[in-house]
């Protein structure tokens, strides 16, 4: 039989904390949120809320959209009362018609994964909505601008700025060396 491994410093470094869920009624472990660990309950609602007011934004029906999507009324209207736990295929289904990208329906139930503060978790989302909506050759654009700021890059791009500021210098101060002489 294999032996467990000491997962503590996974935990550590992910900011888990153990938790015993309602639903699973058993210990596990979560990230916690702004206001501590949201039990999934509370983020099956929110999910339902985010879905109803995408519906409710296009002025259909429970009826008509359940059409769209191909069940009935009553077993769609189950996903809208929070009575049936959405999966990810239904969720990339129900982004296609109601034309929203999945992680706002994540940041909705979840805005904790975007951002150590709920100011920075908004902006966080807010840039990724807008960058959605950018045609290609701008995301191509601000892909190579992005990359010289990533924290992993970070002091290499800092070292380079810094490099070329310091050329520039050279460069500026040297026809003035020149002109002196």
């Amino acid at each position: 039989m294999r032996k467990r491994r000491d997962l503590t410093d996974y935990k550590s470094a992910r900011e888990l904390v153990q938790v015993t869920d309602p639903y699973y009624q058993k210990p596990l472990y979560r990230r916690p949120g702004f206001d501590g660990v949201v039990n999934f309950e509370e983020i099956d609602a929110k999910l339902a809320d985010f879905l109803t007011e995408r519906r409710e934004k296009t002025g259909m029906t429970k009826g008509d959209f359940a059409a769209l999507i191909g069940l009935s009324r009553m077993v769609y209207g189950r996903y809208e009362l929070n009575i049936s736990r959405l999966t990810v295929s239904r969720l990339v289904h129900l982004s296609e018609l109601l034309g929203f990208q999945p992680l706002e329906m994540i940041h909705a139930c979840a805005p904790h994964l975007f951002g150590k503060t709920s100011q920075e978790a908004n902006d966080r989302a807010e840039l990724i909505r807008l960058v959605s909506d950018l045609p290609h050759e701008s995301i191509r654009n601000l892909l190579g601008i992005v990359s010289q700021l990533t924290p992993s890059d970070g002091h290499q791009a800092h070292t380079k700025a810094k490099s070329e500021e310091e050329h520039q210098t050279t460069v500026e101060t040297e026809p003035a060396l020149n002109s002196k002489t």
